[in-house]
């Protein structure tokens, strides 16, 4: 079985794929699948032993067939010449037994072929990358292997191979060749010198639709062809990359990142040798599974590593000790592009740890920049506020912001001291939020007035103890939310706009006292709950304890939300149906 490619005689392909002459000279001299890679391969699957007892004119015979060193051999069963070679390899043949093959000493189980049937069950599936070397290119081919018993010649045969993609690895250049679509016309992509946001070199064995899909898992075959590479050899994927904090620390027979790993090695050898030896995977990982090159933090393309981090020998050694997240390199070299300013190594590592999990330094730092505001007064001032109450920096720096931006957007001078740094931060924020709430909510006012006044005529109602409140306020249903320990208080501001309805239902001789809640669907009740959503043991469910008053009240809607003079519900009529007996006029 070979895997070298058919390529056109033309620079053309049957469907138009082009090639140059290189192309055409690489297809045509790409690696084949050798014998020895078949004995490797065929390793890679569970090995049997087939027996079958033949019973010809009285002469018993056994067929025996392995599939791990392909034997075949046909034994008869005379008991007085039998050797004791012979006597303990009938003992052994019980089916399903697992022995040990007689002519290898490969693992193997023993199947009857009498009783094994069409031996659907026992085919198998196996995915790998073969590995081959030639020159001072690295071949690895993406085979799909399969073995199925079916017949008498498929018992011993080696595996079948079909190639889903190939791919060629030079320094500076990879170049796969995608055979899933079409086998005779492969589709040829590169990568060179940078590797950009789009993957043109892609994990082999494609599992899912056009628009979303997945990549398997494989192994790896011949990796003595990496190992004795004089480029590759260094790329450390098996000796460091596997012992990355959650990597298969050696264990592994399968892979997903193998591709990816020696497409980013070959287009950067150096930043990968030095990053992964240095146990700094978080870089290389962004690389290759996300294309991520984290740019505000270090140049890929700048094989030096100084350079590369924009550090000294002195602060790159630190970095390699320390080895916090790189987001610590993007907070300085920000710093230093915006203000001038070069922070120390561990000063920045302190800035970026004051935010928690609730902001990022990022964040802080370009909202700073916005408003030209200077980092280190920023801190100082922020220290004092901390003094004062004690609070997380996040929500400080939240109440901060919210500040800064009310204080712009009503038109205060942005360059004075005491609108930048106000001596109470809190009671500014509260006096400058309401200010600007103010303002907002004003032309609104009235619409919204008129519009919960309609609303609350649709929807209000008594009858029988009971009472329909509509609220006229956010803070109405929050506190509600808040006193049956449920989340209605999240709708509030929806229900104002109108999006949504929130109703209170209550009790008439304790109007005030909350009791259940319903979010209305035009005339149609969406949901109903009590205390706790009515969730506690023993609980009783508001729409089966008050079903009439609410059939009554839903039947009153939708007729109309028609009321008498006095403002009361005008309660619709039922329909009465009169039966009529038989015979009746």
């Amino acid at each position: 079985m070979a895997s070298c490619w058919i390529c056109p005689t033309s620079s053309e392909g049957a469907d138009g794929m082009k090639y140059t002459e290189q192309e055409r000279e690489i297809l045509n001299s790409w690696p084949t699948v050798t014998e020895e890679d078949l004995v490797r391969m065929n390793d890679m699957f569970q090995h049997y032993l087939f027996f079958r007892r033949v019973n010809t004119l009285g002469l018993m015979t056994i067929d025996l067939r392995a599939s791990c060193c392909g034997h075949r051999e046909t034994r008869p069963v005379l008991p007085r010449t039998e050797t004791p070679e012979h006597r303990d390899l009938l003992d052994h043949l019980r089916h399903k037994e697992v022995w040990t093959c007689p002519w290898c000493g490969r693992k193997v189980t023993v199947i009857n072929l009498s009783k094994a049937g069409k031996r659907k069950s026992l085919a198998q599936r196996e995915l790998t990358v073969l590995l081959h070397t030639r020159g001072d290119a690295l071949y690895a081919d993406a085979l799909a292997l399969r073995k199925d018993y079916e017949d008498d010649a498929s018992l011993t045969a080696r595996p079948t191979a079909w190639c889903s993609s190939g791919y060629r690895f030079t320094r500076g250049e990879v170049m796969q060749v995608d055979h899933q679509w079409d086998y005779q016309n492969p589709y040829i992509t590169y990568e060179r010198d940078k590797l950009g946001r789009r993957k043109l070199v892609q994990e082999p064995f494609k599992l899912g639709c056009i628009s979303y899909y997945q990549h398997e898992s494989y192994s790896i075959a011949n990796r003595d062809a990496l190992e004795v590479h004089p480029f590759f050899r260094y790329c450390g994927f098996f000796h460091h990359w596997q012992y990355r904090p959650g990597g298969a620390r050696g264990y592994a027979f399968r892979f997903s990142d193998f591709i990816s790993y020696l497409t980013a090695y070959a287009i950067y050898p150096r930043q990968v040798e030095m990053l992964v030896k240095s146990g700094m995977y978080r870089p290389i990982a962004d690389l290759i599974f996300d294309r991520k090159k984290n740019a505000a933090a270090m140049c890929w393309e700048e094989p030096d590593p100084r350079k590369s981090f924009g550090l000294n020998k002195r602060e790159l050694s630190w970095f390699m000790g320390v080895q916090p997240p790189l987001d610590v390199l993007a907070v300085r070299n920000y710093v230093h592009r915006h203000w001038g300013k070069r922070w120390d190594m561990a000063f920045c590592y302190d800035f970026y740890n004051l935010w928690g999990a609730h902001q990022t330094p990022m964040e802080v730092l370009r909202f700073l920049n916005r408003y030209h505001l200077d980092p280190d007064r920023f801190l100082r001032y922020i220290d004092g506020v901390f003094i004062q109450n004690e609070e997380y920096y996040a929500t400080l720096f939240e109440v901060y912001r919210d500040y800064i931006d009310a204080a712009y957007q009503l038109g205060y001078c942005m360059e004075h001291s005491k609108v930048l740094w106000p001596e109470q931060l809190y009671t500014a924020h509260d006096k400058l939020t309401a200010e600007l709430a103010a303002r907002y909510t004003e032309p609104q006012g009235k619409r919204v007035a008129a519009d919960g006044k309609s609303r609350k005529e649709k929807y209000e109602f008594e009858l029988d103890g009971l009472r329909i409140i509509f609220p006229l306020t956010a803070q109405a249903i929050k506190r509600e939310g808040k006193a049956l320990d449920h989340c209605v208080g999240g709708h509030a501001e929806r229900h104002i706009r109108g999006v949504l309805t929130i109703l209170f239902l209550r009790r008439s001789e304790a109007a005030g006292v909350p009791y259940v809640t319903i979010e209305m669907n035009g005339n149609q009740i969406k949901q109903i709950h009590g205390y706790h959503n009515d969730t506690m043991p023993g609980s009783p469910k508001p729409r089966e304890v008050h079903k009439e008053f609410l059939d009554t009240w839903l039947r009153w809607l939708r007729a109309g939300s028609k009321r008498n003079e006095d403002g009361t519900p005008k309660l619709p009529q039922r329909a009465v149906r009169k039966k009529q007996g038989v015979g009746a006029a």
